[in-house]
């Protein structure tokens, strides 16, 4: 069967069936930084592929967060519990949601403590100038937990001084306010926004109130190199119905997020300085009951870091060598080890943590790029010291070759190292055991890719595969009510992404057409134990994206997506093994777009579905949305 599956994406990947959403897709430089794609280097690292939704692609798309616009990537499984970005978890080629690194401008803000707090991301999406996905291991650039992907969010950065409001309404008592200016002269340039967010829920205790805040400040100079300073505040109250177990309807979260960072980057001759240094802080006030004491967990983590690289340039290529060193803590009512001395729960009354623990990552790492002709190539390592389980190891190579006539081939071959979370280690409650003995995840990953640029045109396609040990998971046994994380044995993955997209340009009537298509298969199957994220994954997933002129500046766009999870789920009512029903979505959103304004409409799930991303948990039948938007910029 693999053999039979293996031939089809091979397949897939020179080209024979290219139909997979990709976005706009750019080369990849993995030696900066930043997951990005600057212009003026002296050649590309041509042997990966990076998506890129760009901002004209992000107000075009029927959607409203972050998590809903990263949904349009096939390869991507965003799984919502709830509407609003509420929380989601992401997973790249059948991972976890624990295996995906998040950057935000290029800096980690990934959640040590668990994956479902990864997209409590400080900024709005109209704050969101692009968003990068890594699609693969970046393990020996990135570091650990760089397992399934990387998922950079960038915000706005362009080169123009604009003031901008907005105001949102929908379904369920939904209104959301938005704000955000930028302001340059010289070498200076100033972003700031804040925005605010609340509805009444689309069924009982799905209620959330939400705001948020972000500066980013640069100095150019010409002596020093440029300088960057980001910090944001993000506060989210919400009922939590049935996010972690049905049996608890009336489960309730409430989390705040503190983020600053300062980022360098120097260029003098030959060489090219990269420097970082973070803060992080996530408070989350859990109640298993809402407005009760009863199972009521408090959790802070602080995680603070910094990143310096240095590459050096010659005839013979590009040299980028670094130190990253990352600490990781957590204060807990529940997670990490017993504290000597209680300490206060901030925000609280009357609450102390009693459980702390911390971990300290240090990684070496270096990479050399080189070009020949039509053939390019990156080769590299990283070692990592990990408190508790000492030296992990990285590594990997990627080549590309320019084909011509816009086609290029790439392949790759990389390791990988996730570390559990404090979540997995440490987490006890009615519903969970954790296991502190786990080990950390390892993986080694082959890839296989072709991709076409031509005119309108923009086709490609790739297959990979990942043998993945220890893999880690949350399992229970037919016989329990708890579910118990445990390092599974091997668990393969097999998966092909293919695409195809045109533009016809602005001024036709249809303006464009997307068709993509993921597959993934993993060779482990959850025989006598139900599986909650490892083995629950989305096996097909079909996107086509039409987009189209209604009249003047009245545009369309129509969303249409079919959608197949791999697993099953113990029903609620009967306890039996269940497996996943495939479902199909239809959205459309209808714009109209001035230089001063623009206002929207849009309808989700326009066909009023009835599915569920995690087994019980329903998400929203037919909802709409609309909202306004004015800019004033010095273009005007």
């Amino acid at each position: 069967m693999e053999k039979e599956l293996l031939g089809l994406a091979l397949a897939m990947a020179w080209g024979v069936l290219p139909v997979c959403l990709r976005g706009q897709d750019r080369e990849m430089d993995l030696q900066e930084v930043e997951v990005s794609a600057p212009s003026g280097k002296m050649y590309s690292e041509l042997g990966r592929v990076l998506t890129v939704l760009d901002r004209e692609e992000i107000e075009r798309l029927p959607v409203r967060t972050v998590d809903e616009l990263l949904d349009q990537v096939a390869g991507l499984d965003v799984r919502q519990r709830g509407t609003g970005g509420v929380q989601a978890d992401l997973s790249i080629r059948g991972g976890t949601a624990d295996q995906v690194l998040v950057l935000l401008n290029g800096v980690n803000v990934t959640n040590p403590q668990t994956g479902h707090y990864n997209l409590d991301v400080p900024v709005n999406l109209a704050d969101v100038e692009r968003v990068e996905v890594l699609q693969g291991s970046a393990a020996r650039v990135l570091g650990v937990n760089a397992f399934s992907g990387a998922v950079n969010i960038v915000t706005g950065q362009a080169r123009r001084d604009y003031v901008q409001a907005g105001l949102t309404t929908g379904s369920y008592n939904t209104m959301g306010q938005e704000a955000s200016a930028s302001y340059g002269t010289g070498g200076f340039r100033a972003f700031a926004s804040a925005s605010h967010q609340r509805s009444d829920g689309y069924m009982d205790n799905t209620d959330y109130d939400m705001a948020s805040g972000f500066l980013h400040l640069t100095q150019r100079t010409e002596r020093a190199g440029d300088f960057g300073l980001q910090g944001g505040v993000q506060y989210k109250d919400y009922g939590a119905n049935g996010f972690y177990s049905l049996d608890y309807p009336d489960q309730h979260d409430r989390t705040r997020t503190f983020f600053a960072a300062l980022t360098w980057s120097l260029n003098r001759a030959h060489w090219l300085w990269r420097g970082q240094l973070y803060w992080q802080e996530h408070h989350d006030r859990y109640e298993l009951i809402r407005h009760s004491p009863v199972g009521r967990n408090h959790h802070q983590t602080d995680v603070g870091g910094g990143k310096l690289s240095a590459a050096w340039l010659s005839a013979a290529g590009k040299l980028t060598f670094g130190l990253d060193v990352r600490d990781e803590h957590i204060f807990s009512t529940g997670l990490g080890e017993p504290m000597s001395v209680p300490r206060p729960v901030p925000f609280e009354q009357d609450r102390y943590f009693a459980y702390a623990k911390n971990r300290l990552t240090s990684t070496l790492f270096v990479d050399y790029a080189g070009q020949r002709g039509r053939v390019a190539w990156s080769l590299g390592g990283a070692a990592s010291h990990v408190t508790d389980f000492g030296l992990l190891y990285a590594g990997g190579a990627d080549v590309g070759f320019e084909v011509g006539d816009g086609l290029r081939l790439v392949a790759s071959y990389n390791s990988a190292v996730r570390l559990p979370s404090f979540t997995d280690l440490y987490y006890q409650s009615a519903v969970q055991a954790a296991n502190p003995h786990l080990r950390p995840e390892t993986s080694h990953t082959f890839e296989l890719g072709a991709q076409y640029r031509h005119g309108g045109w923009r086709v490609e396609a790739d297959v990979y595969y990942r043998l993945g040990d220890n893999i880690i998971d949350w399992v229970k046994l037919p016989d329990s009510t708890r579910w118990e994380s445990r390092n599974l044995t091997d668990v393969n993955a097999l998966g092909g992404d293919a695409g195809v997209r045109y533009d016809f340009g602005r001024q036709a009537f249809v303006r464009s057409v997307s068709l993509g298509y993921s597959y993934t298969h993993l060779n482990k199957l959850a025989a006598g134990f139900d599986s909650k994220y490892a083995l629950d994954y989305l096996k097909h997933k079909c996107r086509l994206t039409l987009e189209h002129r209604v009249w003047s500046r009245l545009g369309m766009v129509w969303n249409a997506s079919l959608n197949d999870r791999a697993g099953t789920y113990a029903d609620h009512a009967t306890g039996e093994p269940t497996a996943y029903r495939p479902y199909f979505l239809l959205d459309a959103k209808l714009a109209w777009t001035q230089r001063r304004w623009s206002v929207y409409a849009e309808v989700r799930n326009i066909l009023d579905t009835h599915y569920a991303d995690y087994a019980g948990l329903p998400q929203p039948g037919v909802n709409w949305g609309a909202g306004i938007r004015l800019t004033m910029n010095n273009e005007q």
